[in-house]
């Protein structure tokens, strides 16, 4: 019975845990830095299509375009996780 009663105690405490999560926002200034950021790189991905056009084969051009788009995408994430509000 002890065994089976600490059981519940333990599932209901996780369960109220995973439904209230704490959640963690930046400041928006910090939130604007980060957008700019991603326009920035964007802005760079547009440039580096341009190249990768021009020498398809610039295996050099490929790199730092999909090390850009990567990057880009990995702050999107951030901002999104962080800085736009969930209703």
């Amino acid at each position: 019975m002890r065994i089976t009663l600490i059981a519940l105690l333990f599932i209901s405490a996780t369960h109220v845990a995973a439904e209230s999560p704490m959640q963690k926002t930046y400041p928006p200034e910090v939130c604007e830095k980060i957008s700019g950021t991603i326009d920035f790189l964007l802005e760079l991905t547009a440039q580096h299509w341009d190249k990768l056009g021009k020498q398809p084969k610039n295996e050099k051009a490929a790199l730092e375009l999909s090390w850009t788009m990567d990057l880009a995408a990995n702050y999107t994430t951030i901002y999104t996780a962080f800085c736009e509000k969930s209703d």
